[in-house]
């Protein structure tokens, strides 16, 4: 029987384990958290500090045939997965979902370090004691991030910083990059555009002049966050893992990789399903010894292309836009956006997300 591991709980290592066990083999798990955390959900934890809003007990949505070890990964070769406290695993085949590093508010690294609960209280009472909040970086979650402060503290002075001179990125189009704008300055964010920050500790300075600061968000963008490994090649001068079309490793075919900790170009959850369904279908024919291998579109390099996607603005604000085929493309209804995504930040569909 050949045994698969899967380092990484969250809704990409979560959702691979459990399709992978229709393939008779032998389905390992590693996790650093006994919790599977939902990213979107985490820039309200600092007002409801609800964790069961953004996190779900990974052995309430795992197949119960699927080994769960809780562990820290120390080390990934060519053929085995060295654990702190469990012995090596070895594996035929290895799938590395470890996602992200965020910085704060929604560090996960943190979280499980020091339990979601304080994380929680940690993050909230950052922004509680702020009178003058500054978000660097208007992109997605910088976008998010400030419409929550603003919705959730009306009173408090919210900035958002962005170099360009339109929010988002040209994945978008303008008409949900100047309706995002249109709402935050409605939610009275004072916007800087077109200029770029300058961070010194925790003060910021644009054109030479400091912002009033005293709680600084860093919303640039997460890091990949892949395992530590003696494998040459695995990863990119981004420690972004190198994949094919076909998710795997470029530098060794036993090894896949989905998500956040690849150099795949496209980021988010709305594309999940096709990935999902490419990664688990290619391990298959891997397993079989066949090679009706799927692959993935992969964006020409330097080009933004637009996609599908859903950005928030606080809980009762929000757009998106919807790739037709042929690359057309057509701005979502706010209405559509705060029921599909803005209200509850798809936490309560946390449970149906592993299927």
């Amino acid at each position: 029987m050949a045994h698969i591991v899967v380092i990484g709980g969250g809704p990409y290592g979560g959702t691979v384990a459990n399709r992978l066990q229709k393939t008779g083999a032998k389905i390992t798990l590693i996790s650093r958290s006994e919790k599977a955390l939902l990213l979107p959900a985490m820039i309200r934890l600092p007002f409801h500090k609800d964790p069961s809003r953004v996190s779900v007990e990974l052995k309430d949505i795992l197949n119960p045939n699927i080994e769960l070890m809780i562990d820290q990964v120390v080390n990934v070769d060519e053929s085995q997965v060295d654990l702190g406290a469990h012995d090596p695993v070895s594996f035929d085949r290895l799938v590395i979902a470890t996602g992200a590093v965020w910085d704060d508010p929604i560090a996960p690294h943190k979280y499980q370090q020091n339990g979601i609960q304080e994380y929680a209280k940690e993050v909230a009472g950052l922004g509680e004691k702020a009178n003058n909040i500054v978000l660097v970086g208007g992109g997605a979650l910088g976008v998010e991030l400030a419409g929550e402060y603003a919705y959730h503290f009306p009173k408090k002075s919210i900035t958002l910083i962005h170099s360009e001179k339109k929010l988002l990125d040209a994945s978008a189009i303008d008409k949900v990059r100047d309706s995002v704008e249109s709402q935050l300055r409605g939610l009275k964010v004072k916007l800087i555009l077109g200029k770029k920050a300058e961070i010194r500790g925790q003060s910021v300075f644009v054109d030479g002049e400091e912002v009033p600061c005293d709680y600084l968000i860093k919303t640039t963008g997460p890091k990949a966050n892949p395992p530590v490994s003696s494998i040459k090649g695995l990863v990119n001068e981004k420690n972004e893992i190198i994949i094919s079309s076909k998710f795997q490793a470029e530098c060794n075919p036993k090894i896949y990789a989905i998500g956040d900790v690849t150099n795949y170009p496209k980021r988010g959850l709305v594309s999940r399903e096709n990935w999902l369904s490419i990664i688990t279908h290619n391990l298959n024919e891997d397993i079989k010894g066949t090679s009706n291998y799927r692959t993935v579109d992969w964006p020409k390099q330097g080009v933004k292309s637009k996609s599908t996607f859903a950005v928030s603005v606080g809980p009762e604000g929000g757009a998106g836009q919807y790739i037709l085929p042929f690359g057309c493309a057509f701005s979502l209804p706010r209405f559509a956006v705060v029921k599909a995504k803005s209200s509850t930040l798809f936490y309560s569909k946390l449970n149906s997300m592993f299927i």
